[in-house]
């Protein structure tokens, strides 16, 4: 039997990874039985889980399908990636929103996909606890949803701050993102605990960092998915 070349390979990964995060956007879909917009928290039990990455490719996933308009919000107002994954440069953002230092057009920042947006954080603020539980933060969400099929918030780690409890309010659920070999039960435990106690519906757990292994049919897969307690666990 032939060996796959480096090229035959990385297409096959790239093909494989796609497809699971194709596998996630239907499990979303199917979690949330609403009409109107649907607002989804990403977030993870501490930073470097892969959380903002899981939230951008998830987005792009949903904006493919047909009519789906879908913006992506940087709430990570302390350590905000958003940008840097996407290569935005936007002068204004979401804290300078929430801050009455512009209007809303302002600050969604158009992507090459037509149906996916972003709004970045625009500046660390000494308050970023205050200002996702805002008056202004709430009107934002409900002007927003007229626009957006689906809203994803691209949130800080549960376990490190506290900054995620008054988006719970606002959202459908949450996607919790745990990290291969790196998550730790307790970790884990203590976050869905959290969650939990503030009405956080957890839709599911993407896994990420599972090594890609060649199958006897000559496949690629990430990881198989897993269902417990009715939360459908995503890999």
């Amino acid at each position: 039997m032939a060996k796959k070349t480096t090229n035959e390979i990385s297409k096959a990964l790239n093909f494989q990874t796609t497809e699971a995060y194709k596998k996630a956007r239907t499990n979303i879909v199917y979690s949330i039985v609403k009409k109107g917009c649907k607002k989804i928290i990403f977030t993870s039990s501490f930073k470097s889980e892969g959380k903002t990455t899981t939230a951008i490719n998830v987005a792009l996933a949903l904006s493919q399908q047909v009519d789906t308009k879908v913006l992506v919000i940087d709430c990570d107002l302390r350590r905000p990636t958003v940008h840097t994954v996407m290569k935005l440069n936007p002068k204004k953002g979401l804290v300078n929103y929430l801050n009455d230092e512009c209007n809303l057009e302002e600050v969604v920042t158009k992507s090459e996909n037509d149906n996916l947006d972003f709004i970045t954080f625009g500046a660390i603020p000494p308050n970023p606890s205050e200002l996702l539980a805002s008056a202004n933060m709430a009107d934002m969400i409900r002007k927003l949803e007229e626009k957006y099929d689906y809203i994803i918030f691209d949130t800080p780690p549960v376990n490190m701050v506290v900054d995620i409890v008054p988006l719970i309010e606002f959202s459908d659920g949450v996607v919790f993102v745990v990290k291969n070999n790196d998550t730790t039960y307790p970790e884990f435990n203590r976050a869905v605990d959290l969650l939990k106690r503030n009405n956080g519906k957890i839709l599911g757990i993407i896994i990420n960092g599972i090594p890609t292994t060649e199958t006897k049919k000559g496949g690629y897969y990430l990881s198989k998915t897993k269902k417990k307690n009715r939360n459908t666990y995503y890999g």
